[in-house]
């Protein structure tokens, strides 16, 4: 509308320029005798200087009809040498007799390669404003009734506009402008086509067709199109090649100029085989333009749609995503924001509520609080790796991080999602708070509840330097380890319940080298759990069997190893995690070690002191192994996080046993020394 108001203020401007030629015929009969005269008329009036290198020809009866040659006229002062306008030729006539009874009847109106140059300056003056403004003698206000007024038509041929704010940034150009309407009357509806090229200086470029039919209203400047087609052909950066057709249609448009105000009813939008509805109304459209109403967006294969903007989607681990797409909501936009509130979104089998948009169109800062009643993110994902064919092929290559997307990221929100699936793990009510601007960005808070537990976290991306920094202080208490370790790791070799916490950092351009710089702290402490697949109390018997060269004793359960309580806490350099406060209780035995966790490669080399406990004489699983009460046991633990290998060490164990019967020699031998030396003393004193 803005484009159709300027083109209106400068074909306005044409029929100024006319009116005054055919003024100055009714008085002067040979015009073309007169152009001097004519040009100190419309200097006076205007302000402006008039040029007509072209041929002037007047016709009287029954038509008072002028003919302008080429003809231009003057911009305002401080807005350059170029015309404000000019055309190559004009036609205007007024017939004669109704001008007698107080009618005005044009015919035709022809205007023929107009150019019209609309500018605004940097302190927001603009070139047309002073047009109309008389530097002449002021006349006072016509008696009687308005003159009845009509146009048999008008017709505008291969037009020019040009629009350029320099205070507002925007520079368009409208070429190939044409306009064709029937016969204007007050208050009455006329046909009216008109098309051309729109083009804005970074590049976008939009033809326009438009046909309806119309009621000007200029004396209450309302502007009016009764079921109006509008079709558009999208060219420039993110369109394809050959152009993105579109087509609107409204159940009406009504522009009031003096209320500022426009309405949309019935809108229906069609662009790549989606299909867009709505009913809008704007406000200020002048000044401040503000338009909104109800919109809804039918659903669309999004795929498929964003293929047609040359926008392709990754490979993804699943291929049905991206599939349909719908929403509906309020839209709210103005020259600061683009807003949707009570947004209903629906993405695959995602749907999301509440308000989201471009909160600074200065910025393109992003503004959202979102509700998703569920997600699987990792559907999202590109493609695992096919399964090599050779143990020794090459691992998956790093993820590399979006360093240049976060650097340009302006982002402000909240999102609730009821389920949620992130790297295989799952999260209820997960609540994330999402801040991100100058290459900072903030995941906080982030809370959920996970495997029967409370997960919350506090990330941090810094990708203001050469290379990203990472770092995050997360924390899970109350968490069932089985399920979680299942997720997490592929395996079912861990079980029980309790609480972590790590607070650490790194830096690094992927994900390999963030591993690798990885330092922090972490701590843990579970209880009521067990180690599947290994039992240490067994294998302790065991290596006691094969020291004594007894019977290896049978199994007696399955091959686990349960556990009251584990706790450490460790700190991790460079990837490597060490600790040497690992605590654990057992059923028989008290356990204290040391050791490290190679996070990059996910492997374990510790050295534990398993302390046997008095055993019952009742226990079943712990027959004939009473001699070993007291005895610390050196174990150690290696391999993978998802299969640990726990192994008594046999010559520890053997050390072990050989400096205890050393020191029990040496306690016998202390004694014996003792018995004689006391005697002596009886000997030596008669006793």
């Amino acid at each position: 509308m803005r484009i159709l108001r300027y083109a209106l203020i400068g074909f306005g401007a044409v029929l100024l320029l006319l009116a005054a030629a055919l003024a100055y015929v009714l008085v002067f009969f040979d015009p073309n005798a007169h152009k001097q005269e004519l040009a100190q008329l419309v200097r006076e009036q205007t302000g402006r200087e008039l040029s007509v290198p072209g041929e002037l020809k007047l016709r009287l009866y029954p038509w008072l009809a002028i003919e302008v040659g080429r003809a231009t006229l003057g911009n305002a002062p401080g807005f350059g040498a170029e015309p404000m306008l000019e055309f190559d030729h004009a036609r205007l006539g007024v017939k004669l007799l109704p001008l007698l009874r107080r009618e005005i009847e044009i015919g035709a109106v022809t205007v023929e390669s107009p150019t019209i140059r609309l500018a605004v300056d940097a302190a927001g003056h603009d070139n047309w404003s002073d047009l109309g403004q008389g530097k002449g003698q002021e006349t006072g206000p016509a008696s009687g009734p308005a003159p009845k007024f009509s146009v048999a038509s008008m017709r505008i041929v291969d037009g020019t506009l040009r629009y350029l704010d320099r205070k507002g940034g925007t520079d368009i150009a409208v070429r190939n402008f044409n306009l064709e309407t029937g016969a204007l009357r007050p208050g009455q509806a006329f046909d009216l086509q008109l098309g051309g090229t729109v083009r804005q200086a970074k590049g976008l470029e939009v033809q326009i067709d438009l046909r309806g039919q119309a009621t000007l209203d200029t004396a209450a400047s309302r502007y009016q199109l009764a079921k109006p087609e509008v079709k558009l052909q999208l060219k420039g950066s993110g369109f394809p090649a050959e152009g993105l057709p579109v087509e609107l249609r409204f159940a009406g448009i009504d522009a009031d100029l003096k209320a500022q105000t426009l309405k949309l009813p019935g809108m229906e939008v069609r662009a790549a085989g989606a299909t867009l509805t709505g009913a809008l109304q704007g406000t200020r459209i002048l000044d401040a333009p503000a338009i909104g109403g109800p919109v809804q967006l039918a659903s669309i294969p999004l795929r498929a749609l964003l293929d047609k903007f040359g926008i392709r989607l990754p490979a993804t681990r699943d291929p049905a995503v991206f599939g349909a797409c719908a929403f509906s909501g309020t839209l709210a936009a103005s020259g600061k924001s683009i807003m949707l509130s009570g947004l209903r979104l629906r993405v695959d089998d995602t749907t999301a509520t509440g308000r989201a948009g471009i909160g600074d169109l200065d910025t393109t800062a992003l503004d959202f609080d979102l509700h998703v009643d569920r997600i699987n993110a990792d559907r999202y994902l590109a493609p695992a790796p096919a399964t090599p064919a050779q143990p020794q092929a090459a691992a998956a290559p790093p993820t590399p991080l979006p360093v240049a997307l976060l650097r340009g990221l302006d982002m402000h929100g909240a999102l609730t999602v009821g389920q949620a699936v992130f790297a295989g793990l799952q999260y209820q009510n997960l609540r994330v708070g999402l801040n991100a601007a100058d290459g900072r960005v903030r995941v906080y808070p982030s809370e959920a509840q996970m495997y029967g537990g409370q997960y919350s976290g506090d990330i941090g991306i810094d990708a203001t330097g050469k290379l990203a920094r990472v770092s995050f202080d997360e924390h899970v208490t109350g968490v069932d380890f089985a399920p979680l370790f299942h997720d997490m790791f592929e395996t079912r070799r861990v079980s029980g319940r309790g609480n972590a916490a790590i607070r650490a950092s790194a830096v690094g351009a992927d994900s390999a080298a963030l591993l690798r710089t990885l330092t922090g702290t972490v701590e843990f402490h579970v209880d009521n759990g067990a180690l599947e697949g290994a039992d240490l109390w067994y294998e302790i018997r065991r290596a006691r069997a094969l020291l004594k060269q007894e019977p290896i004793p049978a199994r007696t359960g399955p091959e686990r190893t349960p556990f009251t309580a584990v706790s450490a806490t460790g700190r991790i350099t460079n990837g490597v995690l060490a600790n040497d406060d690992l605590i654990a209780a057992l059923q028989y035995l008290q356990v204290k070690g040391h050791g490290t966790a190679d996070i990059a490669a996910g492997t374990l080399d510790y050295h534990l002191e398993a302390t046997v406990q008095k055993i019952p004489d009742n226990a079943a699983d712990a027959a004939g192994a009473g001699d070993l009460s007291g005895y610390a046991v050196p174990v150690t633990v290696t391999g993978s996080f998802g299969a640990p290998k726990v192994r008594p060490d046999l010559a520890g164990l053997v050390k072990a046993r050989m400096q205890q019967e050393i020191d029990k020699k040496k306690d016998e031998l202390k004694q014996k020394l003792q018995d004689k030396l006391q005697d002596k003393l009886k000997g030596l004193f008669g006793n």
